[in-house]
C-alpha cells in the first residue's frame, strides 16, 4: 500500500468505481494496461506488448458481451483458452495468467459476473470497470506507473511507450496511429478513407486553434491516474467512451501527442459498437466508392470555427454583442447564418453572460468561455454546420484533388504527408 495515497482517487473509488470482487493479489507490476474484449480471437493475446527489459506488465482484460447481441458463445475461444492457462481460479469470473515472465493477464469475465452489458453502456461499462480496477491497483501500490494505458484487442502497441516519462502537465497522451491495411481491398480502401477523415478533422481543428486538436482513440491513449479519478472515470456508453473521457481530462491538462513510431490497428469492418471506426469502415464500404462519398467536412466549417474562436474575447468585452452581425463581416452570409443559428442552439449567449459575470478577470472569463465550448460542443458546432449550410464534401472533392489520380498510393502517400507533421514515424 502506498504511503501517501490520493484522496482524489480514494473519493472516486469510494463513491463511483465499479469494481469486481478480487482474490487476494501479492504481487506488483510497473504498468497496466486496459484491454475491453469482445468477439476476439487469440490473436489478441500475440498483440500484449512486451514491456521493456526488467519492467513488468498487467494487462486486464474485460470480456463482455452487448445484451443487442444473443451469441452467448461469442467469447467462448478466448475465456477457455485464458482458463487452462491459470494455475488457479479463485473467484469465478476472475482469472489470473501469466502470459510470460514479464506480462500476465488478469481477465475480468464481465458477461459471467453481471450478464450481458445494457444496450447503452457496451464498450464503455468494460472499459470503466478495467481503468477503475487499474486505478484501485495503483492506489494499493500494486501498480508502480501511475498511468492507465487503455487500448483495444485489434492494436498492437510499441513497447517503448510503456516506459516513457510524460510530461507532468500531461492529464492524458494520444497516440500515433496507423491501421494496418490491405490496400488493395476494399476494406483496406474504405480505411484509408476512414483514417484521413480523422486526420483531416484534427488538421481543421489545429487550423481553428481549438484546444481540443487531438485524436480520441481508445486503443492508443492513457491517462494519469489522479486526472482518471477526478473526472469520475469512462463514461457508461456504448461508443465514443474515448472521446467523452479524454474531452473530460483535456480540461485537466494537456492531452499529450507524442511523436514517434505508431500503435498498429488492425483493418477490420465491425458492428461491435454502433459507431466508431467499424461502422465507419462498413458504410464506406457499402458505398462502393469511398473517396466519392461525401463524408468529410468542407473547409469552410473550420474556417467558421476559427472565426468564432478568435470571436470569443471582444465578445466577453462587451455586454450584448451581436453575435450574427460580427460574423456576418467576417464570413459570407449564409456562413455566418448557419453559424449564429447553430451557436445560439448551444447556449452561446447564456455561456457568455454567465463567464461575465462569474469570472474575476478577463482571463478568467475567458478560460472559463473555452471550457464550456470543449471537444464535444465543438463537435456539435462543426456538424450543426455542415448540416444547415449542407457542406459535406468527398475525399476527392477536398481542395487540391482536382488533379490527383485517386489511386491507394496516393492515399497511403496523404497518409504519410499529413502525419510527418505531427512526427509520426509510420511504417
Amino acid at each position: 500500500m502506498r504511503a501517501n495515497q490520493d484522496p482524489v482517487i480514494g473519493k472516486y473509488l469510494s463513491r463511483y468505481a465499479l469494481l469486481p470482487a478480487l482474490p487476494r493479489l501479492d504481487q506488483h507490476w510497473h504498468h497496466v494496461m486496459v484491454v475491453p474484449c469482445f468477439k476476439e480471437s487469440l490473436e489478441f493475446l500475440a498483440r500484449i506488448p512486451t514491456p521493456p527489459s526488467e519492467q513488468t506488465l498487467l494487462v486486464i482484460s474485460v470480456l463482455n458481451r452487448p445484451e443487442t447481441d444473443s451469441d452467448i458463445d461469442a467469447n467462448h475461444a478466448l475465456r477457455n483458452y485464458v482458463k487452462e492457462q491459470a494455475s488457479s481460479s479463485p473467484i469465478a469470473g476472475i482469472t489470473l495468467c501469466q502470459l510470460t515472465p514479464a506480462t500476465t493477464l488478469l481477465m475480468i469475465d464481465l458477461e459471467h459476473l453481471e450478464g450481458a452489458t445494457p444496450s447503452t453502456e457496451g464498450v464503455g461499462r468494460a472499459r470503466r470497470v478495467g481503468c477503475d480496477l487499474a486505478l484501485w491497483l495503483i492506489q494499493q501500490g500494486h501498480i508502480e506507473s501511475e498511468w492507465i494505458y487503455s487500448t483495444d484487442a485489434d492494436a498492437q502497441w510499441p513497447s517503448h511507450y510503456l516506459s516513457q516519462a510524460w510530461p507532468t502537465d500531461a492529464a492524458a497522451i494520444s497516440l500515433p496511429f496507423q491501421h494496418v491495411v490491405d490496400a488493395d481491398t476494399p476494406l483496406g480502401r474504405a480505411t484509408l478513407i476512414y483514417e484521413l477523415w480523422l486526420h483531416h478533422y484534427i488538421l481543421g481543428l489545429e487550423l481553428a486553434e481549438s484546444e481540443y486538436a487531438f485524436h480520441t482513440l481508445g486503443s492508443c491513449c492513457g491517462f494519469h491516474a489522479h486526472c482518471y479519478g477526478a473526472v469520475r472515470g469512462v463514461p457508461l456508453r456504448a461508443g465514443a467512451e474515448d472521446f467523452y473521457l479524454l474531452n473530460k481530462l483535456a480540461k485537466m491538462g494537456q492531452i499529450y501527442r507524442p511523436p514517434g513510431p505508431p500503435v498498429l490497428i488492425q483493418a477490420r469492418a465491425s458492428d461491435r459498437v454502433p459507431f466508431g471506426t467499424g461502422p465507419a469502415v462498413t458504410r464506406l464500404m457499402a458505398s462502393g466508392e469511398p473517396e466519392s462519398t461525401p463524408f468529410f467536412y468542407h473547409p469552410e466549417c473550420f474556417t467558421a470555427l476559427q472565426v468564432v474562436l478568435a470571436s470569443f474575447p471582444g465578445w466577453l468585452a462587451r455586454e450584448n454583442p451581436d453575435i450574427s452581425e460580427d460574423l456576418s463581416l467576417k464570413l459570407p452570409k449564409p456562413l455566418a447564418l448557419a453559424a449564429t443559428a447553430q451557436l445560439s442552439k448551444l447556449g452561446l449567449p447564456q455561456a457568455l453572460k454567465h463567464s461575465q459575470r462569474n469570472s474575476r478577470d478577463a482571463q478568467q472569463s475567458a478560460r472559463q468561455l473555452r471550457t464550456w465550448f470543449d471537444g464535444f460542443k465543438t463537435l456539435k458546432f462543426l456538424n450543426g454546420l455542415r448540416e444547415l449550410s449542407d457542406n459535406h464534401q468527398s475525399y476527392q472533392q477536398l481542395p487540391g484533388m482536382d488533379s490527383e489520380p485517386i489511386t491507394t498510393r496516393a492515399l497511403i502517400a496523404k497518409r504519410q504527408a499529413i502525419t510527418a507533421r505531427w512526427g509520426w514515424q509510420l511504417n
